[in-house]
């Protein structure tokens, strides 16, 4: 196992109470518990284990020695270190055949409550709750509120009133489209893991950008597709390498964001958007364009989906209104050809029947206020954008990024070392930060962090100040000098 996959099992294990080695063990144990780290795996060395912590080895040592008296590990004279056969562990997830995907996603980690005392979170993507919408947005008058209760109905292809309101929201960017090109869904990640389900079977190749959104990802390896890069520029996912991709690896399904790309807030020019448009409709391949966070304009205005470009084209344009409006709604929904909903729909039935009414009811007044909505989140996460971008250019001035039009992050580059070690320094200075790796169907992006500017201002001031000492104790372990940072932030 490598030191890279026992880190993604760890989570923010340096976080509460005891000694680094007591915190290690435990993590190390909790792991093995659950089924991350499996029986029989051989452990990475010390060395190469602190390495990846950015610790000394001597805790390394200490704290599988203490799993060794637990009998949870074992050395073999020259094999290293493994996990016991017989280590004191009772988990079903170890034997299935997607434990491995499972394991290693970041997801579960991030989306739990973790109640880790001053511990500033820079990692998880979401947003607060949008304030400042009258409050009966989010309330349904009685007889709304008595029909939703009352029905024994499950309306799998979801609510005729919210997919009437979504055909419309469509069709208001150019996208001509129909209650019937319309499945309502439990989130945006239910339409991604839809589509996987229905294109992707084991063994079959899924392009993906790289670096891209590690829930999507997550999904596609579940599934066991083999993931194929797509390199995001500047301007997002090139068509001609599209193309090109397509036809090298037979792709069965194409993944992409192309407005405020996550993580780099690239956005994909129009005219490429149409040559995307007429690659999927000529070479019939499924092509996912994830939404998510279309809607969180800050400057100009993005252009519209792909499939403004061909309608009838297999493209699954991806949306929800979870970023703008509130996370815990879950409320999402895919856009397609009339013959891919109704697929769709038949699988999201198989697997939870449907989405809840009163939430789906709910989102139908939240979509006509998506134009107060859209200026209201503008107002909140522009000035933290603007505000987070000058406090790394005054005092982490070698982290270099480009200022996204829209989105909620900061794909931000280290001069030196890689980012999935300073991630760890950073953990135990208060900062959970993502490192780019998370983020790669390849394990690139090493020396990039992903930073959502969310907070409130002096959440982001104290997480920049930790980010610079933990920047300044990181460096003097890669034997370079360190530069002049200031600590006092104003």
């Amino acid at each position: 196992m490598q030191s890279a996959d026992v880190v993604n099992q760890l989570g923010a294990w340096s976080a509460g109470k005891g000694s680094l080695q007591q915190k290690l063990a435990r993590a190390l144990t909790q792991a093995i518990r659950v089924g991350g780290i499996q029986t029989g795996i051989r452990l990475p060395s010390e060395r190469a284990l602190a390495q990846a912590l950015s610790l000394s080895r001597t805790t390394v040592v200490a704290a599988y020695d203490t799993l060794r008296d637990g009998g949870w590990l074992e050395s073999r004279s020259g094999s290293g270190t493994w996990v016991s056969a017989g280590s004191p562990v009772v988990t079903a997830a170890r034997d299935a055949a997607h434990a491995g995907a499972l394991a290693a996603s970041p997801l579960f980690g991030l989306l739990s409550n973790r109640d880790a005392g001053d511990l500033l979170d820079f990692a998880l993507g979401s947003p607060l709750p949008l304030a400042g919408l009258p409050a009966d947005f989010f309330q349904l008058p009685d007889d709304e509120y008595s029909a939703c209760t009352r029905d024994r109905l499950y309306y799998p292809l979801g609510l005729a009133p919210l997919r009437q309101a979504l055909a419309a929201y469509y069709a208001a960017m150019g996208v001509p489209t129909s209650p019937e090109n319309i499945l309502v869904t439990n989130g945006a990640q239910q339409g991604i893991a839809l589509s996987a389900a229905l294109y992707l079977q084991r063994g079959d190749t899924a392009l993906v950008e790289d670096p891209t959104y590690f829930g999507a990802l997550d999904v596609f390896r579940t599934v066991g597709a083999r993931l194929s890069g797509l390199p995001v520029e500047a301007a997002g996912v090139s068509p001609a390498v599209l193309r090109d991709r397509i036809s090298a690896t037979a792709a069965r399904l194409v993944y992409l964001t192309p407005t405020y790309q996550n993580p780099t807030g690239a956005v994909m020019p129009r005219a490429a958007r149409k040559e995307t448009a007429r690659i999927a409709a000529e070479l019939g391949v499924p092509l996912i364009d994830d939404g998510t966070l279309a809607d969180l304009v800050l400057d100009s205005a993005p252009p519209p989906p792909i499939a403004a470009f061909d309608p009838e084209a297999p493209i699954i344009t991806i949306g929800s209104l979870s970023k703008l409006l509130c996370p815990g709604l879950r409320i999402g929904w895919v856009r397609a050809t009339e013959p891919i909903i109704g697929r769709l729909a038949r699988l999201k039935s198989v697997m939870d029947l449907a989405s809840p009414l009163l939430t789906q009811a709910l989102a139908v007044r939240l979509l006509a206020s998506l134009p107060t909505a859209r200026e209201l989140r503008r107002r909140e996460l522009r000035p933290r954008r603007e505000f987070l971008a000058a406090l790394l250019a005054e005092h982490l001035p070698e982290w270099t990024f480009r200022v996204p039009a829209g989105g909620l992050f900061l794909w931000t580059k280290l001069p030196s070392g890689d980012a999935r070690e300073f991630a760890q320094a950073s953990l135990r200075h208060g900062v959970v930060v993502l490192p780019g790796p998370v983020m790669s169907a390849s394990d690139r992006s090493t020396a990039y962090l992903r930073l959502p500017f969310l907070a409130e201002p002096e959440t982001l001031r104290l997480g920049v100040r930790r980010l610079v000492t933990a920047w300044r104790d990181y460096r003097s372990t890669l034997g370079a000098p360190a530069q002049h940072q200031s600590l006092t932030l104003v």
